[in-house]
C-alpha cells in the first residue's frame, strides 16, 4: 500500500489539476451560465480538498484526542478482546472435558436415558460457543485494520475529493466519515460484550453445579451479547458514518471565509 504522502502528494497534484480545470471553465468565453457554474463549483472542491491536504496532520491530532478522551483507547481494546478470547477458549475446553468424560463414563457404564440424551445438546453448545469465539476473532481483525489504516482511508478518501468533475467527492467523504467514526467509536465494543455478558467462568460452574438441562437458558444471553448487539452497534457507527460522510462532502462546499472568483 502507498505511503500517505504519497496519496496526499498526488491529492495535491489532482487538486491543482481541478482548480486548473475549474478556471479554465469558468473563464471560458462559451456562453452558458450552467458551465460557468459547474466551473466555479470545480474550483471551490480544489480549494476545500487542498484544504484537507494542508491540514490533514493536524486533523488526525484532533481525531486521536477525541479518542483518547473517551477513556477507551485501543490498547484497552486488544486487551479486552485478549481477556474474552481466554475466557470463551477456557470455556470450550472446560464443556469439551465434561463431554469427553461423560461419552466415556456412558461407554462402560449403565445411565439414565435423559442423561444420554444431553450429549447432543452439550455438544452443539461447544460448537455455539466456538463460533461465539469465531466472530470474537473477526471483530478483532476488523478492529486490527481500522487501527492500522484509518489514516490511509482518509488519505484516499482526500484524494477522491480532490478528483475533477466531483467524480469521487461523495465516496470520498464517506470513506473520510467511516474511518473517523470507527476510529473513534469501535473500540468501546469489548466493553458492551463484557457489560452484557454474563461471566464465562461463572458460566462453567453454574451448568456444573445445576446441571446440563441450564444450558438452553443461556443462549439467549450469548446471542444478545456476541451477536445481536455487536450487529446493531456496527450498525449504528455506520449510520454515524453515513451522516458524517454526507456533511464532509454536501453537495455545496462551504468554506469559513467568502472567496469572490
Amino acid at each position: 500500500m502507498y505511503s500517505i504522502f504519497y496519496l496526499l502528494y498526488i491529492a495535491s497534484v489532482i487538486a491543482s489539476l481541478t482548480y486548473s480545470l475549474g478556471a479554465l471553465f469558468y473563464g471560458s468565453p462559451i456562453p452558458i451560465s450552467s458551465f460557468k457554474r459547474f466551473g466555479h463549483k470545480m474550483i471551490l472542491d480544489a480549494i476545500y480538498a487542498d484544504i484537507w491536504i494542508n491540514l490533514f496532520f493536524f486533523i488526525i491530532n484532533i481525531i486521536n484526542q477525541i479518542q483518547s478522551s473517551l477513556g477507551y483507547s485501543w490498547s484497552i481494546f486488544y486487551l479486552d478482546f485478549g481477556m474474552l478470547d481466554l475466557q470463551l477458549i477456557y470455556t470450550i475446553n472446560a464443556f469439551k472435558l465434561w463431554y469427553i468424560s461423560l461419552s466415556a463414563l456412558v461407554s462402560y457404564i449403565r445411565f439414565p436415558t435423559y442423561l444420554i440424551n444431553v450429549l447432543g445438546p452439550l455438544l452443539q453448545y461447544i460448537s455455539f460457543l466456538t463460533d461465539i469465539l469465531f466472530s470474537l476473532a473477526i471483530y478483532l481483525e476488523f478492529g486490527t485494520f481500522i487501527e492500522g489504516s484509518y489514516m490511509t482511508l482518509i488519505a484516499i478518501g482526500v484524494l477522491l475529493m480532490s478528483l475533477p468533475f466531483r467524480m469521487g467527492k461523495g465516496i470520498g467523504g464517506y470513506l473520510i466519515g467511516f474511518a473517523i467514526v470507527f476510529y473513534i467509536g469501535f473500540p468501546y465494543l469489548p466493553v458492551l460484550i463484557s457489560g452484557t455478558s454474563p461471566s464465562l467462568y461463572d458460566l462453567v460452574v453454574h451448568n456444573l453445579q445445576l446441571g446440563l438441562a441450564e444450558i438452553s437458558f443461556n443462549f439467549p444471553i450469548l446471542v444478545y451479547s456476541f451477536i445481536i448487539l455487536p450487529i446493531v452497534y456496527i450498525g449504528i457507527l455506520m449510520g454515524f458514518s453515513f451522516i458524517l460522510g454526507s456533511f464532509i462532502s454536501g453537495y455545496s462546499v462551504r468554506l469559513p471565509i467568502n472567496i469572490d472568483i
